[in-house]
């Protein structure tokens, strides 16, 4: 059975954020801290906005994205891949998911930021045609990693989506 992307529910909640952490653990050992006590609080918001998705198959959640409607854009704000699923295109697939998404709400831009130090992932937003913006320190102030944000342009694109079908889609 082929992968399904959905809205996140409730009971998702700690399966996410356990999928998250331990996916992006190397991260936090790149830029040289340990993951913090309040990641992935804020992600109760995203879902009460029904903005936290997930790819399932089986019941099992594969991967997840987090996102944040902006005045002109659709900004990434979480993606992660559940190791041992990472490497098949499931990341890919939901990059494809969040442009839908951005273009079935009129939105001009798909947006996000990665850390510098992390140069495979500078690689593969560019490679899936985001264009480097800028590169800043995160507002937060916790660390001073540089990020390189990330933009790209939905406007124009061939992507068609009903709003209706924007959630809840089997993938092919």
């Amino acid at each position: 059975m082929a992968p399904s992307f959905r809205l996140a529910k409730a009971d998702h909640l700690s399966d996410i954020r356990s999928l998250c952490s331990k996916s992006m653990a190397y991260i936090s050992d790149r830029l040289g801290s340990g993951l913090p006590s309040y990641a992935y609080g804020h992600l109760d918001e995203l879902l009460e906005d029904r903005n936290l998705y997930i790819l399932r198959e089986d019941n099992r959640i594969l991967a997840t994205v987090a996102l944040r409607e902006e005045s002109n854009c659709l900004y990434v704000d979480t993606l992660a891949v559940r190791k041992g699923e990472q490497g098949k295109g499931l990341g890919s697939q939901l990059l494809k998911e969040v442009e839908m998404i951005a273009e079935s709400r009129g939105l001009p831009f798909v947006r996000l930021h990665t850390p510098e130090v992390m140069d495979d992932l500078v690689a593969y937003y560019r490679k899936r045609g985001y264009e480097e913006t800028h590169r800043a320190l995160p507002p937060h102030g916790r660390d001073l990693v540089l990020r390189v944000h990330f933009q790209k342009s939905i406007s124009g694109s061939d992507l068609h989506m009903d709003p209706e079908h924007e959630h809840d889609r089997q993938l092919a």
